[in-house]
């Protein structure tokens, strides 16, 4: 067996995309490197090298990744990144985008004959998305960069997909306004700050740990969501919490039922409704009183991720690593995340959090 396939046999996109693609991703990196035999393979299986454009000139910026890159990426992003899997999707075409939102309906009356007609109105609001950028900046030696191109651009794809994945989880999920998560709010600091509390359902007194979590905690959950989530809604929990409570719960009746979703993946489902893995939800053993466990519901009804440019690598040998003789690679997008519909303090939204007892 070749080094490039035994590679491809390790890389973990290789279980969910067809190897013609991780190849022509490979060949597409070398040749953004200047590589003759790999532009001649670009050119003769019709994938584009196109420059990004910078803000400033037209002829700068790295290379936007083909649709075989970022499709590599993305898939590694769906697979670690639980909120870009699980919230609406929004191109931007804008770095600031206006997207309309429905706040309310219009009403219907019983109308007696020849009677003037009741008016209502619907009502509207405006959700805004801000571009924001995203990067990961690495170098590697010169040596590495001239003799392992091919395997060293699948190598950046897993990188970056796993890097840009876990801010999007972090932002998402855990994002508390500072800095640290460029001002973005995430799910469950807002369950938590008092003007969202119909959707903090609480466990039974003294069910503050995974442990002690049972099955009427949960379907308090189910029956805390709106109707028009359900059919979108999904279990949204760290490994710990899915192996500790909902295992422990489906081991009495069955055990966990494995399904496909859309692409053809197996997912597992609990009670009925799929279960979305996210390390960056709590994991631990200890008490989580008055804290968020886990989440249910449909993100794509509270959430949006906007994105106003995808993938984009750029290479350049000066700089500080001039001297050392070693080759900077930088991957880029401009992302924004907005957790919009959490219900108040009187009515729950699309996606309500267990909170310890």
């Amino acid at each position: 067996m070749s080094d490039r396939r035994r590679f491809l046999r390790r890389v973990p996109i290789a279980a969910v995309l067809d190897e013609r693609d991780l190849i022509d991703s490979g060949h597409w990196f070398c040749a953004t490197q200047g590589s003759q035999k790999s532009i001649a393979y670009c050119k003769a299986h019709d994938i584009q090298l196109v420059r990004a454009q910078n803000e400033s000139s037209n002829t700068s910026g790295g290379f936007l990744a083909p649709v075989q890159f970022e499709a590599s990426v993305f898939a590694l992003r769906e697979l670690r990144g639980a909120f870009r899997a699980t919230a609406a999707y929004q191109p931007m075409s804008r770095d600031a985008l206006f997207v309309p939102r429905r706040t309310s309906g219009l009403t219907a009356y019983f109308t007696n004959e020849a009677s003037a007609i009741s008016e209502s109105m619907a009502g509207w609001d405006a959700l805004q998305l801000v571009a924001r950028k995203l990067a990961t900046l690495t170098k590697v030696s010169s040596e590495l960069d001239e003799d392992a191109a091919f395997f060293l651009g699948l190598y950046l794809a897993v990188e970056a997909a796993y890097a840009f994945a876990l801010v999007e989880d972090n932002c998402g999920f855990m994002g508390d306004g500072s800095s640290t998560y460029d001002k973005i709010r995430g799910v469950i600091p807002q369950l938590l700050d008092g003007t969202h509390n119909a959707g903090k359902i609480s466990a039974a007194a003294g069910h503050n740990t995974f442990a002690a979590i049972d099955s009427s905690d949960l379907c308090s959950l189910i029956g805390a969501v709106p109707a028009v989530a359900l059919p979108g809604a999904k279990w949204i929990c760290s490994q710990y919490a899915y192996a500790i409570t909902l295992c422990r719960l489906a081991a009495t009746s069955g055990g966990i039922v494995v399904m496909p979703n859309e692409a053809g993946r197996l997912v597992p489902h609990f009670m009925g409704f799929p279960v979305v893995v996210c390390q960056s939800l709590p994991q631990v053993n200890t008490s989580l009183s008055g804290n968020v466990m886990l989440l249910f519901g449909d993100m794509k009804l509270a959430a949006t991720l906007g994105e106003r440019r995808g993938i984009t690598l750029a290479r350049s040998e000066h700089g500080q690593s001039f001297a050392e003789d070693n080759v900077l690679y930088k991957i880029t997008q401009r992302i924004d995340i907005s957790v919009h519909d959490l219900g108040d303090n009187t009515t729950a939204g699309p996606v309500v959090g267990l909170i310890g007892g």
